[in-house]
């Protein structure tokens, strides 16, 4: 065991994320997913570049296969001009937790945070 972790899953949880949520969903199922990726990334531990304002839909709707019929996925990003992509509020129920979120430290600035709750409708 790794820091109460069992070695294997602590190797799924260093994996490329895109990779593993495109991977067969398989009998795991979550009831709470919490999807916080960062704004830019090109780690050489991916192939390719992630984009949060690009990427976010693909990501969600990933996270949305492995859900429970109940579940729900709370989607964090701090990127200043995010916007979330209207095809995922047609697809979703979604409710944005911004405001109930966002830090006391940074209430000067909310759009340094977004945050919001999806569910199946």
């Amino acid at each position: 065991m790794l820091n109460g972790l069992d070695p294997a899953r602590h190797r799924l949880l260093r994996a490329d994320c895109r990779e593993w949520l495109r991977g067969a969903p398989g009998p795991d199922r979550f009831d709470l997913i919490f999807l916080d990726p960062p704004t830019f990334s090109n780690s050489k531990r991916m192939h390719g570049v992630l984009d949060v304002q690009r990427d976010h839909a693909e990501l969600i709707d990933a996270c949305m296969q492995r859900l429970t019929a109940a579940g729900s996925v709370v989607f964090s990003t701090n990127a200043q001009r995010f916007r979330l992509e209207e095809a995922v509020a047609q697809r979703f129920a979604v409710e944005d937790l911004s405001a109930v979120t966002l830090p006391f430290d940074f209430a000067r600035h909310p759009r340094i945070h977004r945050c919001f709750q999806i569910r199946r409708r």
